[in-house]
């Protein structure tokens, strides 16, 4: 499991969303939401930030990414 993920939502820079995960429990349930939506091809993806909960809506259309490193 790598020990830093960065994760690109949106589309080019610089219009996108950059969340960092270091706790690998949390970055497992967002990257399931994110690879359920994406084979179900709609969904939400919910991640909590500084205390505050953010929902994206998942279709075909939204660019999701995300780089690992310390693998």
């Amino acid at each position: 499991m790598a020990k830093d993920i960065t994760l690109y939502i949106g589309s080019t820079a610089p219009n996108y969303a950059k969340y960092r995960f270091k706790d690998a429990h949390e970055w497992e349930g967002v990257r399931s939401q994110i690879i359920t939506a994406m084979n179900m091809g709609k969904g939400t993806i919910e991640i909590d930030r500084k205390g505050d909960k953010v929902v994206y809506v998942y279709s075909p259309f939204l660019a999701v990414s995300w780089v690992e490193t310390g693998v």
